[in-house]
């Protein structure tokens, strides 16, 4: 039995579909890429925004081109939207919600293939009260391993779809986090990344005095790799955060925060729980504590309630702030949620106005990489760029950095002095000794 799998959106989606596919190599399958032929096909979707939702359909209908035994999808729009799945794929699918996809593989041992009409399994998402245990032996095609110590989300953001589509904030226990965390090093990886669909979450739902700052202190002991933490809310970024950071050696200096808007109205309308002052005070204290610090946010555009006027201050409070970089999402009303029935902005405002951001975003990373010239950094080879043949690899603050060197360095951590900036590319030279 051949087996192929891909997914889009968040690393929590690409997390759960290494385990599936490894789960099913455990069963005696053979594992190919998604483009090869293969006799069951894994689609892990995403429903954040319309267009995730597109492209999820779009992998779905590739996948039934090929004609195989069986094409399953799982993840948030299949949750959320089933019948919309079926009705615009068209085709007998296996359907599977995110309360079940764990057991996918066992699922689909059970059907009589092919199918001669759709079969969707799922389960409310709002009761769960644990969060599924996706465990892998290592992380495919990766120096950097990806470790899911949480799923879920209480929030409750008025454009957000993701508490319908994921349920309420669960966390791993403590010590499986810790016994993933020593797969990943044994399996030779050297970085991992916590990640989570509300990171700063972690631990709320176990026993008193459980929280994210705890967990790491427990992985800085037990854990012999650098620790790098994915997206966080900025009043997850507390002090107690920051003054373990600042002292642990193992902590990769880079912070992704959720902004969304640099308009305390819009904040106020999209239900977040911050201003833009205080994100504004926590980029500053993180950078004179990190001043090599990669500092990334997320921005939304186009939220019902942003005016010319409120996209405007968002501009310039991050053309201020000493960020490294932006991720820019456009705005599309999603189901469930309040703002899809508010007043929507014309696609093609959102759009210039992400164009706007994504040009920031660049001359902000250009300048980032400028502000390292000189430095020597801590890069984790990678793999060989195609175009160049130099080595790439990542610093411990998220630069990509090009360079020269030996044929034996793949999947180490090296000394490079970040020596120019070309085309938006960082190229450095390989310390000696």
């Amino acid at each position: 039995m051949r087996v192929a799998g891909t997914c889009l959106g968040c690393k929590v989606n690409q997390v759960e579909t290494f385990s599936l596919l490894e789960a099913w190599a455990q069963k005696g399958a053979q594992i190919v890429p998604f483009k090869a032929q293969a006799d069951i096909y894994l689609v892990n979707t995403c429903a954040v925004t319309a267009r995730a939702a597109y492209e999820s359909r779009q992998l779905l209908r590739r996948a039934l081109k090929k004609n195989p035994l069986l094409v399953v999808a799982t993840g948030c729009y299949v949750q959320v939207s089933p019948e919309e799945i079926l009705e615009r794929v068209g085709a007998p699918l296996l359907l599977v919600g995110n309360a079940l996809k764990e057991n996918i593989p066992h699922i689909v041992e059970k059907l009589t293939l092919p199918l001669s009409e759709p079969v969707v399994l799922r389960e409310d998402v709002s009761q769960l009260t644990k969060c599924g245990l996706f465990p892998l032996s290592f992380f495919p095609g990766h120096a950097r391993a990806f470790l899911r110590i949480q799923e879920g989300c209480n929030a409750f953001c008025t454009y957000c779809i993701v508490p319908h589509a994921r349920g309420p904030a669960r966390s791993l226990l403590p010590e499986e986090v810790v016994s993933q965390a020593l797969r990943f090093v044994n399996a030779g990886h050297k970085e991992i990344v916590l990640t989570g669909t509300h990171l700063g979450l972690w631990g709320k739902d176990l026993s008193a005095g459980q929280g994210l700052i705890q967990l790491l202190r427990v992985l800085e002991k037990k854990v012999p790799v650098r620790l790098r933490l994915s997206s966080l809310e900025p009043p997850e970024v507390t002090q107690e955060l920051l003054t373990w950071a600042v002292s642990s050696p193992k902590f990769c200096p880079h912070f992704h925060l959720s902004l969304q808007s640099g308009d305390e109205e819009v904040l106020k309308a999209m239900g977040r729980r911050y201003t833009a002052w205080e994100v504004r005070d926590l980029v500053y204290d993180i950078k004179k504590l990190f001043p090599q610090a990669a500092i990334g946010m997320d921005v939304i555009v186009g939220f019902p309630k942003e005016d010319e006027e409120a996209f405007g201050r968002t501009v310039a409070l991050l053309e201020d702030l000493p960020i490294s970089y932006l991720h820019v999402f456009r705005y599309s009303p999603r189901p469930f949620t309040p703002a899809a029935r508010w007043r929507q902005i014309p696609p093609d405002k959102i759009a210039a106005r992400a164009k706007r951001l994504q040009g920031l975003s660049r001359a902000k990373f250009k300048a980032f990489m400028v502000e390292n010239l000189g430095r020597v950094l801590q890069v984790l080879v990678q793999k060989r760029d195609k175009n160049t043949g130099l080595w790439q690899g990542i610093s411990e603050n998220y630069l990509s950095v090009l360079f020269a060197g030996p044929p034996d360095l793949q999947n180490k951590i090296v000394s490079v002095r970040l020596a120019r900036v070309v085309n938006n590319k960082a190229y450095g030279v390989l310390e000696r000794g």
